[in-house]
């Protein structure tokens, strides 16, 4: 980052994203690298399309790490300043799929937002209906691809009016992906609150520190999520780099999970660069 800073005073935009570029190939799982970098395009650049790329790019690498809500901030931040409630309304149901340390703050700005496309549609002398919101239909396309989207596109017809019964499935989902990440935020606060070292230091961890990350890891294991389990054991091993058993641990999940290739491109960063290949035997 801070060589990153050193370039944009003396060189060019291309020579500062070259920096970043780096960076994030080495470290791509680590939140403040992104929110560096996302902060210096919407600085630099002029087309907001390229800024919303990098941050959704960023998003699918660190949208669950529990601290990215810095980048959250940065991310409406920007879409605040670009006035576009479609991709504000975007946002503020992604930040509730996951549990962030700003869960709760994240679920307010989001009713807030509904509360005031509510007024908005009543001002236009359509009502909201009370029906139940828990359908079958909307309970099963929850987990599907392009469910978020599909709830946003929904909202405004062609003319660009806000539609009553698609902003009630808009609020559903956001109360449903809210609720569930507010139970696994109960889980997992615990594990969070004790990790006192998220970065790389040579100074050996304490055991408890050590024994927190296998009982997050164990958690995160069995709760069946893979991205999520890859992408804490990548964030595991910035301040864990120098001992083995975690990057062996890493490497045999991934495999028996058919991740074959994220097993050697681990082991190969292990026995190359953080410890030693005896070390591993």
């Amino acid at each position: 980052i801070k060589y990153a800073a050193h370039k944009a005073r003396l060189c060019t935009y291309d020579d500062v994203v070259g920096v970043y570029e780096q960076a994030v190939q080495a470290v791509p799982h680590c939140t403040d690298l992104w929110v560096s970098y996302c902060g210096f395009a919407m600085s630099a650049y002029e087309d907001p399309a390229l800024i919303r790329s990098l941050f959704e790019r960023a998003m699918s690498l660190v949208g669950k790490d529990y601290l990215c809500y810095h980048l959250w901030d940065k991310y409406i931040e920007f879409e605040n300043s670009q006035k576009q409630l479609i991709q504000l309304a975007t946002i503020y149901i992604n930040v509730l799929k996951f549990p962030t340390k700003k869960l709760h703050k994240y679920y307010g700005s989001f009713k807030k937002l509904v509360t005031s496309l509510e007024q908005e549609v009543t001002l236009c002398g359509a009502e909201i209906s009370s029906g139940n919101l828990y359908t079958s239909e909307a309970m099963e396309a929850e987990e599907s691809e392009g469910y978020i989207s599909s709830k946003v596109a929904g909202l405004f017809d062609q003319g660009g009016h806000l539609k009553p019964e698609a902003l009630k499935q808009y609020l559903f989902a956001g109360e449903r992906f809210y609720q569930r990440s507010s139970e696994l935020d109960k889980e997992i606060c615990g594990f969070e609150a004790s990790i006192k070292r998220p970065f790389f230091h040579v100074k050996p961890l304490d055991d408890d520190q050590l024994e927190n990350w296998n009982l997050y890891l164990d958690f995160v294991e069995k709760n069946g999520d893979f991205d999520w389990a890859v992408k804490l054991y990548e964030r595991c091993l910035i301040p864990c780099a120098n001992y083995s058993e975690f990057w062996i641990r890493y490497a045999e999940y991934v495999d028996a999970k058919g991740g074959r290739e994220i097993a050697n491109y681990a082991l190969g960063r292990a026995s190359s660069c953080f410890v030693k290949l005896p070390s591993m035997v």
